[in-house]
């Protein structure tokens, strides 16, 4: 990931059965080349995924493989890589821009590891943490090194029951030790409380884990024993575009719903080489559930309307059941075959917004596999992200489930009406809308879903879960 900053005042599952053939053949994502083809005008099949033994991580008492046989899926959502450590350090002065100056500013904080204190589990660990808080079972797929922080990442990950699957082959790892070290991401704030993102992945023209060139056995075993895999568009910064495509394919074959959010990196594969292109349009067009920002929508589709960009995804898709728009502050929209639903965000006051995004995904998982309703899916993560805001910092500082339920009980929504009925009426082909708010609201065929009604369910069903857990523990 490149190094940006952030302003940190500002807001950045029973599985259902397999969509029906859509009404009009989906479009090619505009910009991609056509895929290549052999002789005789016929499409390339993807290469077959040769089964690797994998050496994962070697620490037996900690990695949990997925069982043995039958055809059960044990595991409720698998993520995909983007396993980290973040060390998140207070400097006088952000890193400088200019490329080599700031690889050496970054192995000078290389060259000692800081103090534990400034750990902390990073990257899709945050969706694992906050899915686990609501009582999904979690499993992650990816590489950690040996060192201190992958043991680090390995106890962390352990103590909030998550396991671990990795990705070693059986390879020489003496040959090139840094390559197979864990992922370190330097998470730096100035005095004005700006962010700072750099890590080793920056500096490279090939993903941090190229050697991993096939999907390792175990990985498809784990695959195959999970209800959801999730990827992002970071994943593309560690394993190379056929090895993400075949996770993808693999999940498919198994009857693995896929979720996937390409993320800040989405613009950049949209313009990246041919394979990226290929496995960006194959992460789009064959996810159950997209999950992107209002802006990254519209990168992806040049449509500016959030609405109107999540039908054209939609409509793009093979197997897309929802698209589901990030509107920051102001809520979330989730576009499906018939409805589009809207909920407004909660009033809070912010702290730190890092791990929000993570946040929310974990709990659009939960509302997917309980099949919930649209409407009451969006309202938990909007309220799950807006609890992690409040506190300070990710991984394992995402909200718990206390704070949830205080917020869904309190439901203080920041009911814009502007924003909605401009939202509607300027889609030119919207079908039935739903949109939650406490009041009515005006605008054509909105259908408002009282506040009340979502919220008492969601409670049930939320507090059933925490004395589960607290039986379980």
């Amino acid at each position: 990931m490149s190094l940006q900053t952030l302003n940190p005042a500002s807001v950045s599952r029973a599985p259902l059965p397999l969509p029906l053939p859509r009404r009009h053949p989906p479009q090619p994502f505009p910009h991609l080349p056509p895929r290549r083809r052999v002789a005789g005008g016929a499409v390339r099949p993807r290469a077959a995924v040769a089964v690797a033994v994998s050496g994962a991580v070697n620490d037996e008492a900690r990695w949990r493989p997925p069982p043995e046989g039958g055809v059960g899926k044990e595991t409720d959502l698998a993520t995909l890589g983007n396993l980290c450590v973040d060390v998140v350090l207070s400097v006088p002065c952000l890193p400088p821009a200019q490329r080599d100056e700031r690889l050496a500013y970054m192995e000078g904080l290389a060259a000692s590891p800081p103090d534990q204190k400034y750990w902390e589990a990073g990257g899709n660990c945050n969706l694992a943490f906050a899915a686990a808080r609501l009582g999904l079972h979690c499993s992650t797929l990816g590489h950690v090194g040996e060192e201190v922080y992958g043991k680090f990442l390995l106890d962390v990950l352990e103590a909030e029951g998550i396991s671990v699957v990795g990705m070693l082959e059986n390879t020489d790892v003496t040959a090139c030790r840094r390559a197979y070290e864990t992922l370190l991401c330097w998470v730096l704030v100035d005095p004005f409380q700006r962010h700072g993102f750099c890590s080793r992945a920056d500096f490279s023209r090939e993903p941090a884990f190229s050697w991993i060139q096939k999907l390792p056995a175990e990985t498809k075993k784990a695959i195959h024993h999970s209800k959801i895999l999730f990827s992002n568009g970071y994943a593309f910064d560690e394993f190379s575009p056929d090895v993400i495509a075949s996770a993808i394919d693999c999940a498919i074959d198994a009857g693995t719903s896929v979720f996937f959010d390409p993320g800040p990196r989405g613009r950049s594969l949209l313009h990246g080489n041919l394979d990226e292109q290929r496995a960006l349009e194959h992460a789009l067009r064959l996810s159950d559930v997209l999950l992107l920002t209002s802006d990254e929508a519209e990168s992806l589709t040049n449509i500016q309307n959030p609405i109107e960009a999540g039908q054209e995804l939609l409509r793009r898709g093979t197997r897309t059941k929802w698209v589901v728009v990030k509107m920051g502050s102001k809520g979330s929209i989730m576009i499906t075959d018939s409805v589009v639903s809207c909920a407004p965000a909660f009033k809070i006051r912010v702290v730190d917004t890092v791990g929000c995004g993570d946040s929310f995904t974990a709990a659009i998982a939960f509302g997917f596999l309980h099949n919930l309703p649209a409407i009451s899916t969006l309202a938990l993560a909007n309220a799950v992200g807006a609890a992690t805001a409040t506190g300070c910092g990710a991984g394992r500082n995402v909200a718990h489930l206390d704070k949830v339920l205080k917020l869904l009980r309190e439901s203080d929504l920041n009911e814009e009406e502007t924003t909605w009925t401009e939202l509607i009426e300027g889609c030119s082909a919207c079908p039935e809308v739903s949109v939650l708010f406490k009041t009515p609201i005006n605008g054509r065929f909105v259908n408002v879903v009282p506040v009340c009604g979502v919220v008492s369910d969601l409670l049930s069903m939320l507090e059933a879960t925490r004395e589960r857990s607290t039986v379980q523990a």
